[in-house]
């Protein structure tokens, strides 16, 4: 089966919906069967593409029309946009000019049980399980070719949005089947125990299972196997959560973390190091051709994107778009007609890579050289650094990570809608995953073998190299490395450096100029008040809501 660079939707299969207690329901993905004389036969490989295309698209006509969740705006359901602006919007990274319902709240951390892109983004990560849950149900003793493999492609993907779901919102509604009935709600140790037994089996790591992974194994964007989950992805997944379980069950795992960033680094993915042109190894990663530059390399999850066929107001058009406006298209033209001149750096990330004076005005090129890191991709042509004015877009450095050209000079296959392909696992991940566990384990620093996991990021952003590496060391390497990919409040909350402390804090931290403290019962999102309601369980709210 291939993973198709356009939506697929079910056809002709009843699709019995796993009810949450959804006050939004879940929209109808079924196609009439024209001809009445005709049977139709369910199609589950579409079904499968469209657990996959539930990263990216938001509906089954295009960017807007006819939309995957009743009663919530198309565009605001986007899983990658939202997962955005939860996990950027909220940090030291980034900031939104828009005023948008949702945004101040985000900026500020101030949000409450009725914030509509939290609730969108509930919705859309549920509606991927649902999805996940009937293919599961629907194939059981299926003789398919390859049925196990991709059924074991399924139940990674559902335990990629139930990690999210743990990571966001703690203690959440559970299932594993369609049903008509309300899901119970389980602890965030139950979902975190579930979720990595089911990749232990997927990737293998248990014997005796029947459903179990394709090998790691490199494809670019023209062979059938790019897109697919295999069992690199089931590692990083699996060393991404037990470098987190401190924070979700109270119990450190940073050995087994280590145990499977390394299966991950001695896998057949391996750094995006070789420029083309004037593009880095580094860039290649967030490039429009990024599925055959190389960079396919490095990505061992990504999330399709096609300018013709996967078009989307959200994904990674919002990532180019909302952080690029006309001036910085005249300088630095990323490939897209669209600039809407949205989310801006905060000072505190630019000091990441500046810290004791402001880099000049230039482009993305200039400021990356002065900065002698190639991860330093602002653009501060007529803006300041500091972000004196929150509705500005030019106060603040526009941060130009992603963009729509090709590496090799070709053109995009649309000069609005983009090809980029969202990294949503790259091997850099397991690098620092290493790193920090490996420090974690010594004292919070790394010894010399974690170390040179860290050098290998720094030396392929022809940055200098470290001497010795410490646990705040790596807080703002992860920063460097990942900043607007959408995962910096996770790091923050491992670190203690985001709600219920005082020690780091960051411009309009709280909604104040120089920052201010916020509670702790921030670094858990609330569950949506519609559930809440609606849920005939009886589920609880995440404490302080």
């Amino acid at each position: 089966m291939k993973i198709f660079r356009y939506k697929n939707i079910i056809p002709a299969v009843a699709l019995a919906v796993a009810s949450l207690g959804m006050t939004s329901c879940v929209g109808d993905l079924d196609v009439d069967n024209i001809n009445p004389q005709q049977v139709a036969t369910p199609d589950y490989d579409a079904v499968l593409n469209k657990v996959y295309a539930n990263m990216v698209l938001t509906g089954q006509t295009g960017p807007a029309g006819n939309g995957d969740l009743d009663d919530i705006d198309e565009g605001t359901s986007s899983m990658i946009r939202q997962l955005w602006n939860a996990n950027e919007l909220t940090t030291d990274e980034a900031e939104c000019i828009w005023g948008d319902a949702g945004i101040p709240e985000f900026n500020h951390n101030s949000w409450s049980d009725n914030h509509p892109m939290m609730k969108a983004l509930y919705y859309r990560l549920y509606f991927g399980i649902t999805l996940a849950n009937y293919y599961l149900d629907q194939t059981v003793g299926s003789t398919d070719a390859g049925i196990s493999t991709k059924r074991a492609e399924a139940r990674f993907m559902r335990a990629l949005y139930y990690s999210y779901l743990m990571d966001l919102y703690g203690n959440v509604p559970f299932t594993t089947k369609t049903s008509t009935e309300s899901a119970p709600q389980a602890s965030r140790t139950k979902i975190f125990r579930f979720v990595q037994d089911e990749l232990l089996e997927v990737s293998g790591e248990k014997g005796g299972s029947t459903e179990v992974l394709s090998d790691a194994k490199v494809y670019n964007g023209n062979e059938n196997g790019y897109g697919r989950a295999n069992k690199a992805a089931a590692w990083l997944l699996l060393a991404r959560n037990y470098l987190n379980s401190g924070v979700y069950t109270g119990t450190e795992k940073n050995d087994s973390a280590k145990i499977y960033a390394g299966k991950v680094i001695d896998s057949p993915y391996k750094l995006s190091t070789e420029a083309s042109g004037s593009y880095t190894g580094f860039q290649k990663l967030f490039m429009g051709d990024n599925d055959t530059n190389g960079a396919q390399n490095e990505i061992i999850l990504p999330a399709i994107h096609d300018g013709d066929k996967t078009q989307t107001w959200g994904g990674c058009l919002f990532l180019i778009a909302s952080t690029t406006d006309a001036d910085v298209l005249k300088d630095y033209p990323t490939g897209t007609s669209e600039n809407w001149g949205g989310n801006h750096a905060r000072k505190q990330f630019v000091q990441k890579f500046f810290p004791s004076s402001e880099p000049a005005a230039g482009t993305p090129a200039d400021v990356s050289a002065e900065a002698k890191d190639d991860r330093a991709l602002f653009y501060t042509k007529g803006h300041t650094e500091s972000i004196s004015k929150e509705t500005d877009f030019k106060s603040g450095f526009a941060y130009v990570k992603f963009i729509n050209r090709h590496s090799d000079g070709t053109n995009p296959k649309n000069s609005q809608f983009v090809d980029v392909d969202f990294p949503m696992m790259r091997v850099a991940e397991a690098y620092l995953t290493y790193a920090e566990a490996d420090a974690r384990l010594n004292g919070n620093k790394c010894t010399a073998d974690g170390l040179a996991k860290v050098n290998a990021l720094r030396e392929r952003a022809h940055a200098a190299t470290l001497s010795s590496c410490t646990l705040d060391n790596l807080c703002d390497e992860w920063s460097r490395e990942f900043a607007y990919e959408g995962r910096r409040r996770m790091d923050l909350i491992r670190f203690g450096k985001f709600g219920g402390q005082s020690d780091y804090t960051w411009e309009w931290m709280g909604g104040t100029k120089n920052g201010t403290p916020f509670d702790k019962h921030f670094n858990i999102f609330p569950i949506p008040n519609s559930d809440i309601n609606a849920n005939t369980t009886g589920l609880k709210q995440n404490p302080g809501y």
